[in-house]
């Protein structure tokens, strides 16, 4: 015979309190895993945003740069994402600079305002800002407009003086000829010694190159060798 159970005594806990302690155990499990997925979809999404492309410039053989929305790249993202990411090579830069140098130096009493403004879109911010102020202060695009003459440039040189990776100091040599638009005669002819510095600035629809002209000075010659105006040292830019 087994040993005598008192009376009244149970063998196990009453089936209602075994549920209730696995429908807890169950409910922290879940409570658990979402947890562990909440988590992880936060790092997902944290991993998105910190790995979002760059923007996308396309560069032609001649250096101009375009830029491209990323939502109308397509393949060309794969194709040109290594170029983007580089510094601006120096075909890049001298095509920005004679650009620049053909708005601000080639003159039109027509259209130069037009020029003016894409010369300005090629500054940086602060430098455009004060070129701006003195060009209204000195009245400029309306001087241009009442000569009533064109004046075209041609390169002679351009060399890049120094170049950081931040940062290019350039020379430029212009030849410029100032003709009359309503007679057609030639006014004069001089030659342009221009000093540019060059920040290398994020690549944007604004500065598609990853270029921008912090500052520029320059010093005019009549092709006699008779010096007819000079800019001065300081960043103020020089009129054309």
């Amino acid at each position: 015979m087994g040993p005598h159970r008192p009376s009244g005594s149970t063998l196990a806990s009453p089936p209602a309190v075994w549920a209730a302690m696995a429908r807890q155990a169950q409910w922290k499990s879940w409570a658990l895993v979402l947890a562990f997925a909440l988590c992880a979809l936060q790092g997902l999404v944290v991993l998105k945003l910190a790995r979002k492309e760059p923007d996308i410039v396309l560069i032609a053989p001649d250096g101009r740069s375009t830029y491209v929305n990323r939502s109308l790249a397509g393949d060309a993202l794969v194709r040109f994402l290594e170029e983007q990411r580089q510094l601006p090579s120096d075909v890049t830069v001298f095509h920005f600079t004679k650009d620049f140098l053909q708005h601000f130096f080639a003159t039109d009493s027509v259209s130069y305002e037009g020029s003016f403004r894409e010369a300005l879109g090629m500054l940086s911010a602060g430098f455009r800002e004060r070129v701006t102020k003195e060009a209204a202060a000195t009245k400029l695009l309306e001087s241009v407009r009442a000569s009533h003459t064109r004046a075209t440039v041609s390169l002679e040189s351009l060399d890049i003086v120094e170049r950081t990776r931040d940062a290019l100091h350039l020379r430029a040599v212009l030849q410029r000829r100032t003709e009359s638009l309503s007679e057609g005669t030639l006014v004069s002819v001089d030659r342009l010694a221009v000093e540019l510095y060059e920040s290398i600035v994020p690549r944007s629809a604004g500065h598609p190159d990853g270029l921008a002209v912090g500052q520029f000075t320059s010093r005019a010659e009549r092709v006699d060798g008779a010096a007819v105006s000079a800019s001065p040292q300081e960043p103020p830019p020089h009129a054309p």
